[in-house]
């Protein structure tokens, strides 16, 4: 079932919807309300990518409404937290 998964991949205009989901090799990518998130093999945590760190900010990966990827700054806090949608997420959801 999954390597039919695989082949069906969606158009970069459908990525741009949040909720949607396609296969990057063997990542499985989502758009979290206009976030981009990654799994490896399509198991585990649901996780942002860290482009960059700031002092007091991480640079993340979005989705916009065509489906392209662009970066944007959100909070980290002193426990590298990083705040998405108000919600903050530690290290197990997050990769750089």
């Amino acid at each position: 079932m999954m390597e039919q998964l695989a082949l069906i991949d969606l158009m970069p205009e459908e990525r741009g919807t949040s909720g949607a989901v396609w296969w990057s090799g063997s990542w499985e990518c989502r758009n979290f309300g206009g976030f981009y998130q990654v799994r490896e093999q399509g198991r585990g945590n649901w996780c942002f990518i860290i482009y960059a760190f700031g002092d007091h900010h991480a640079n993340v990966y979005r989705v916009n409404q065509i489906g392209e990827l662009y970066r944007e700054n959100v909070p980290i806090d002193a426990n590298d937290r990083i705040t998405i949608l108000g919600r903050k997420y530690g290290r197990d959801h997050w990769q750089h």
